[in-house]
């Protein structure tokens, strides 16, 4: 039987998927897990969700915890963070004088201390995220500050799960969402995309640069250097081209050979 990963590989062929987790199955699975309450509840565990998230390693949480206890502040928050693992069933490891997290989690508190260090506290910002998830960075932001807005921008289906997942918190009513095709247009303090943006095709690409990134004040996107040559992404160097300010910091740790942040602001 064919794996996950082939399945959607033949998807591309057969549809013009936008990004690389626009698949059919993954699509059907976020809609049903925003819908179905059973489904739901273990979401976060399923074999097709985790092709494209919730895959990470106990050693890989262990390598962003061992960054985030650099961070006084976020690290003493950590225990607000965790909330996030209360949904979804995820799978967990107990690291040491923390308690049991998802190792995605741990990204995310990792990806919020960079946000920290190079832009200061994030009240009072109009952020927006590119690319959700199921809207666990979003909730470990709102879990420390209180942005003006938080715009979660992906497929039809993932904003549905996202949603669901963030009315159980008391951030939810700043959240709004949409969908690449009906994008405001407005200038953000902050925008963020940890991967998602880099993983789509070119005209996807272009109505973000012009509706969000290029307006933005500040930005952190993680460079994923994995697409598909026909997809025709923009590569590293033409982004830093096109984007007033733009430079790189390294990742770390570092998930994939060539992957880098893109930051400005």
């Amino acid at each position: 039987m064919p794996s996950f990963t082939k399945k959607i590989t033949s998807l591309f062929k057969k549809k013009k998927a936008s990004s690389l987790s626009d698949s059919n199955s993954y699509n059907d699975f976020c809609r049903l897990a925003s819908q179905d309450p059973a489904t739901f509840a273990t979401f976060r565990q399923n074999v097709v969700y985790n092709e494209i998230l919730e895959h990470l390693s106990q050693e890989q949480g262990e390598e962003y915890l061992k960054i985030i206890q650099k961070d006084g502040d976020i690290y003493q928050a950590i225990s607000s963070f965790q909330e996030n693992d209360q949904y979804g069933s995820p799978t967990t490891f107990a690291y040491k004088d923390i308690g049991h997290f998802a190792p995605t989690t741990l990204r995310y508190i990792k990806v919020l201390s960079d946000l920290k260090g190079l832009f200061g506290p994030l009240d009072d910002m109009a952020i927006c995220e590119i690319g959700v998830g199921y809207g666990g960075q979003c909730r470990v932001i709102n879990a420390l500050y209180t942005p003006k807005t938080y715009l979660l921008v992906d497929l039809e289906s993932v904003l549905m799960l996202s949603k669901h997942y963030l009315n159980h918190f008391s951030c939810a009513p700043r959240c709004q969402t949409s969908t690449s095709d009906q994008l405001p247009q407005q200038s953000y303090d902050l925008v963020i995309s940890n991967y998602a943006f880099t993983e789509l095709r070119r005209p996807i690409q272009d109505i973000y640069l012009e509706k969000l990134i290029l307006p933005a004040k500040r930005g952190y996107i993680t460079y994923n250097d994995i697409n598909p040559d026909d997809f025709n992404s923009y590569s590293l160097k033409e982004l830093l081209e096109m984007i007033p300010g733009a430079h790189t910091i390294p990742e770390d740790p570092l998930t994939h050979p060539n992957n880098c942040i893109i930051t400005w602001g």
